[in-house]
């Protein structure tokens, strides 16, 4: 029969799969994480049982999410916390709590101005707490385990080194429903397990710099095989009959007089675009479209934060994420020119090392 975590490792494993594949796969991450656990008193029942104290102990847990851009994520995690047992009913007790824990958790990145983000979440799950060797229970020893429900609490931090691994920090709250144990002599009792955790992790994105599916790909691409249809066709016809069609065409592109600039803006430390942004460059390439463009040029830019080498990097994945936009609904690589300005350029004069999330931008130009 399988076990309960077996069970929902496999819905966990099925869903962020299913979401990985139906959505963009540059928000999909993974990480893990290291800590000291401590573990407050807890009462075993029965005549077995009695007050039960811990030692402190280690946590470890690794996980796999999905990020949603809009500061909202879910992840499944897999964890595991050791406890060696203190005391029983005040007699000195020997042997550990294992507590090893499925569970899937959703988080809130707040959304501030800092080099350093917070965020918290809450998870829930299941649970095998076993007692290894742990005795006296009833001049007694219990070696079983019990699958029951488990939730936890997180508030935590994350920096990021750049757009791919942040660095975070968190207290975790977790605490089980009751166990069942049976002593070797029979007996019986029950407990909960409770954890103040202390962690820190690394969290690795799986797609960097990568451009969001652009929900307008399919329709662009549509239109293209239109406009190559209707080239075609035009190819066949008569020479005579061509130049009244390309005037048609030229009379139809609206009339500018001076280039026109559009701006993108982008998270601290980071090249994958918002839901506005990607907004904004659908808005442009169907503009350009209208007014019969093909060229494109685009400038990356990033505030006075941080080493100036890095920040000249960081503004070429932007503008470089940009690009790939624009060739997702149909623009020629080719005609798409971008220049990494690095923090040279801010949009808001700021002294060194100032954030300003108005000069973290790829700027639009539509010659």
């Amino acid at each position: 029969m399988r076990s309960p975590i077996a069970s929902l490792a496999i819905v966990v494993c099925t869903s962020l799969t299913t979401i990985t594949f139906a959505q963009a796969t540059e928000t999909f991450y993974g990480g893990a994480a290291l800590g000291l656990s401590s573990s407050p008193d807890t009462k075993a029942s029965g005549t077995s049982g009695g007050t039960v104290q811990f030692d402190n102990s280690a946590v470890g847990a690794a996980f796999v999410g999905y990020d949603f851009t809009d500061n909202w994520r879910t992840e499944g995690e897999l964890s595991r916390r050791a406890a060696s047992l203190e005391t029983v009913s005040g007699t000195t007790a020997s042997g550990k709590t294992l507590a090893t824990s499925l569970m899937v958790n959703v988080l809130y990145d707040l959304d501030l101005d800092f080099a350093a983000k917070p965020y918290i979440g809450v998870g829930a799950g299941v649970s095998s707490v076993e007692l290894d060797k742990a005795k006296p229970f009833g001049g007694s020893t219990i070696n079983t385990s019990d699958t029951v429900g488990a939730v936890q609490a997180i508030v935590g931090i994350s920096y990021a080194l750049n757009d791919q691994i942040d660095l975070f920090t968190d207290y975790r709250y977790f605490s089980t429903a009751k166990a069942d144990f049976s002593t070797q002599n029979g007996a019986k009792t029950s407990m909960d397990f409770a954890a103040h955790s202390a962690m820190i992790g690394v969290k690795f994105s799986f797609g960097g710099a990568s451009t969001p599916q652009m929900p307008v790909a399919a329709k662009a691409d549509t239109s293209l095989q239109a406009e190559a249809s209707s080239l075609a066709a035009n190819q066949a016809e008569p020479a005579v009959a061509e130049a009244p069609k390309v005037e048609k065409m030229a009379s139809a592109a609206p009339a500018r007089s001076a280039p026109e600039t559009y701006v993108v803006h982008f998270a601290l430390n980071k090249a994958d675009m918002s839901p506005e942004a990607v907004a904004v460059i659908e808005d442009v390439a169907a503009k350009a479209k209208a007014m019969q463009l093909i060229r494109i040029d685009l400038s990356g830019h990033t505030d006075s934060a941080g080493d100036a080498n890095y920040n000249v990097t960081l503004s070429k994945r932007r503008a470089e994420t940009v690009k790939t936009a624009f060739i997702a609904l149909g623009f020629q690589a080719s005609e798409i020119s971008i220049k990494a300005m690095g923090e040279a350029v801010p949009l808001i004069a700021t002294p060194d090392n100032a954030y300003q999330p108005k000069n973290r931008r790829v700027e639009i130009v539509l010659p």
